[in-house]
C-alpha cells in the first residue's frame, strides 16, 4: 500500500525531530473535506481489510479440517522412539480414545501417546495453536513431551524445544497430576509460546485417556440388545466419558459409559474387565454389558449369564452408583465366580465417579499477568503523549521512547507484525492468555480509522522509537531521487502481497523474516531478522525513519487505515488493497 504522496525531506522534519511528524515520515494529516463521504471510504477500507481476514481465516479452517486425520495418523515411528525406545508398532488412532498405543516386536504394551489437537486448538501462543504429543508408560506416567506442528512463530516453537528444563517439567507425573499442576515457569523469549503448551497439554490432560488394556472402541455392536434402534453415538461436551446413544432421527434413546480406563487397575482372579453400563433417555441404569476381560473363562461366562447380577445396580442413577457401597450393600457375588463379580461390581462405581467429574476447564476466562499490565500502561501513556499536551514536553518523549525500546521490546517482547497478525486472523484472538498485547493490536487498527493518528508507528513501536532518537545525529543526509523515492515507497506493498499469498497458499515463507521486530527478542531472532534491524537501524541516521518509509509492510498497512485529508477519495493505496483482496479471492477459489 505504497503512498501517494512525496516523502518529506530532511528540513520539513521538525527541528526537535519527536514526535509532531513520526507517522512513516509523513506529517500528521488534516481533517478531510468531506466528513460524511470520508467516513464511507474508511468503513469500506475496514471491510476491505476485514474481507482477507475472513479469507485467511476460513482457508486455514478449511485447510485444518481435512489435515487433522492425517496428522493424527501421521506420526512416525521415529518420533516416540525416544521415549519407547523398544517401540515396533503404532495402534490405530481413535477421536474417541483420543490416543494411540505403542506396541514392540512381541506385541507387549509399551504405553500410549495422545497429541492435544484438536482438543486445544483454541489456545494461542503469540500468533497460533501448538499440537504437541505426550508420552506415557503403562503406569500413565508421563515419559517424554515433544511439539508435533505449530502455528506459532517458529523462532519461538525452536526455543521452547531448546529449553529441555521446560518440557521436562512434565516428565514423570501421572496423567491427573499434570492435569492439575500449576504454571510452569515459561521460556524466557517466548513466553507466549510455552505457556499456551502447557496450557493446552493441562486442558487435553483434563479430558479422558486411552485405554491400554482394552483399546477397541464401543460401537454399535455392543447395543445391538439393550439398544437396538441405535444408529448414532455422540459422546457428551460436558461429560465425554459418557456417551449418548441416538437413533437414526436423531433422538436421544440412552447413554453407556465404560469402566475402562478408570477402573483397569480393578483385578478380579486373573486381571480387569471392561463393562458397559447402559442408560435410559433419564439416565438410569437399564443394562450391565461385559464386553472383554483379562479375568479367567468360565468365571467371566458365570457373570454374563447371572440374571441376578445385574439387578443389584438396575434403576440407580450414575450419581446414585457413584455413591454405591459394595460393603454396606453386602454384595456377595457370582457363585463360583466370586472374584470376577465383586471386581466388576467395584469398577462401576470408580467409572461412575470418574464420569461425573467434568474435564478440566481453562484456568480461567481472562489471564491478566503483569506483563499485560505492564503493556497496558504503556499503551496509556502513549495515548496521552499523542493526543493531550504532554507531547510537548520533550523530555517526556524522550523518556517514552527510551522505554518503549527496554521494556515493549527487549523486555515484553510484544509487538504488532505480519507475523502476529497472520496467526491470529487464522486462529483468533488470545484475548484470554495475551490481553496487554491483544490491547496493543486493537489501539493500533482501530486509533487511525478514527483520529489521524496512526499511534502505534509514532509512539507504540519499539524499532521507530529507535530511528526516532537517531533522527538529530549529526551525519550527512542522504537524498534520494525522486523515482527512487518511488520504487522503494512500493517495497511494503510487495512485502504485504507476500503475506497475502503465504497466509493463503501456507506456503514455506518465515514471515518474521521479513521484518525486523524478532530482533527484539534475541534469544529467538533469525539472521534475517537481525539482518533487516541493522540495516534499518543504520539507514535512519542517513534517511530519517528509512525502514518506516521504505520497508515495513505493517506500517503501511496500517497507514493505509489513518484517516487523513484525502479519506474522501479512494486513491492508490485502495487500489493495492483491493488487489490484495483479489489475490487472496483467488487462492481461496483455487
Amino acid at each position: 500500500m505504497t503512498d501517494s504522496a512525496p516523502s518529506p525531506s530532511p528540513e520539513a522534519i521538525p527541528p526537535d525531530g519527536l514526535p509532531r511528524r513520526l507517522e512513516t515520515g509523513l506529517p500528521i494529516a488534516s481533517a478531510p473535506r468531506s466528513p460524511r463521504r470520508a467516513l464511507l471510504v474508511q468503513t469500506f477500507r475496514a471491510l476491505l481489510l476485514l474481507s482477507i481476514i475472513w479469507l485467511i481465516h476460513d482457508q486455514h479452517r478449511t485447510d485444518q479440517a481435512e489435515q487433522a486425520g492425517r496428522d493424527a495418523a501421521a506420526v512416525a515411528l521415529d518420533t516416540i522412539l525416544p521415549y519407547f525406545p523398544t517401540a515396533a508398532n503404532i495402534g490405530e488412532w481413535s477421536a474417541r480414545r483420543g490416543g494411540r498405543i505403542v506396541t514392540d516386536a512381541q506385541d507387549q504394551q509399551l504405553g500410549y501417546f495422545v497429541q492435544t489437537a484438536p482438543t486445544t486448538d483454541d489456545i494461542l501462543g503469540y500468533s497460533g495453536p501448538t499440537n504437541t504429543l505426550i508420552a506415557f508408560n503403562t503406569e500413565d506416567q508421563v515419559t517424554g513431551v515433544t511439539v508435533l506442528s505449530s502455528g506459532d512463530t517458529r523462532e519461538h516453537v525452536a526455543d521452547v524445544l531448546r529449553d529441555e528444563q521446560f518440557l521436562a517439567t512434565f516428565t514423570g507425573k501421572t496423567w491427573t497430576e499434570v492435569a492439575q499442576m500449576p504454571d510452569p515457569d515459561g521460556v524466557t523469549g517466548a513466553t507466549l509460546t510455552s505457556m499456551a503448551i502447557a496450557e493446552g497439554i493441562r486442558r487435553r490432560l483434563g479430558g479422558t485417556r486411552p485405554s491400554l488394556r482394552f483399546p477397541a472402541a464401543a460401537g454399535l455392536p455392543d447395543l445391538a440388545t439393550t439398544l437396538p434402534t441405535a444408529a448414532t453415538l455422540e459422546p457428551r461436551r460436558d461429560y465425554p466419558q459418557i456417551t449418548d446413544v441416538l437413533d437414526d432421527q436423531g433422538s436421544r434413546i440412552g447413554a453407556f459409559l465404560r469402566t475402562t480406563p478408570s477402573a483397569d487397575a480393578v483385578h478380579g482372579y486373573q486381571g480387569p474387565t471392561d463393562t458397559l453400563v447402559i442408560l435410559d433417555p433419564n439416565d438410569r441404569i437399564i443394562a450391565l454389558v461385559i464386553r472383554n476381560s483379562f479375568d479367567n473363562e468360565p468365571y467371566v461366562t458365570y457373570v454374563r449369564d447371572d440374571g441376578y447380577f445385574p439387578t443389584l445396580f438396575i434403576g440407580q442413577t450414575l450419581a446414585e452408583l457413584a455413591a454405591f457401597d459394595l460393603e454396606e450393600a453386602e454384595v456377595e457375588g457370582v457363585s463360583g465366580a466370586t472374584m470376577t463379580s465383586v471386581s466388576i461390581a467395584g469398577t462401576l462405581p470408580l467409572a461412575a465417579r470418574s464420569a461425573l467429574t467434568p474435564p478440566a476447564e481453562p484456568a480461567s476466562i481472562l489471564q491478566w499477568k503483569l506483563r499485560d499490565t505492564g503493556t497496558t500502561l504503556v499503551v496509556i501513556t502513549a495515548c496521552l503523549l499523542c493526543f493531550t499536551r504532554l507531547r510537548r514536553l520533550r523530555y517526556a518523549r524522550v523518556a517514552f521512547l527510551v522505554l518503549l525500546i527496554g521494556y515493549l521490546g527487549f523486555f515484553n517482547g510484544d509487538l504488532v507484525s505480519q507475523t502476529l497478525l497472520v496467526g491470529w486472523s487464522r486462529s483468533g484472538v488470545p484475548w484470554e492468555t495475551a490481553p496487554g498485547l491483544a490491547l496493543l493490536t486493537v489501539s493500533a487498527l482501530l486509533i487511525p480509522l478514527f483520529t489521524k493518528r496512526n499511534i502505534y508507528c509514532s509512539h507504540l513501536c519499539p524499532f521507530g522509537a529507535s530511528q526516532q532518537l537517531v533522527r538529530k545525529a549529526p551525519v550527512p543526509r542522504l537524498r534520494l531521487a525522486p523515482w527512487v523515492t518511488r520504487v522503494l515507497g512500493g517495497v511494503p506493498a510487495i512485502l504485504l502481497g507476500c503475506v497475502v499469498a503465504t497466509a493463503m497458499g501456507h506456503l514455506a515463507i518465515n514471515l518474521a523474516a521479513l521484518e525486523p521486530f524478532d530482533a527484539f527478542i534475541f534469544r529467538v531472532a533469525g539472521w534475517a531478522s537481525i539482518a533487516i534491524a541493522i540495516t534499518g537501524f543504520v539507514a535512519a541516521f542517513f534517511m530519517p525513519m528509512a525502514y518506516c518509509r521504505f520497508g515495513c509492510p505493517t506500517g503501511a498497512l496500517l497507514q493505509f487505515l489513518r484517516l487523513h485529508a484525502r479519506s474522501d477519495r479512494i486513491g492508490t493505496r485502495d487500489m493495492v488493497a483491493i488487489a490484495l483482496l483479489l489475490l487472496a479471492l483467488s487462492l481461496r477459489l483455487l
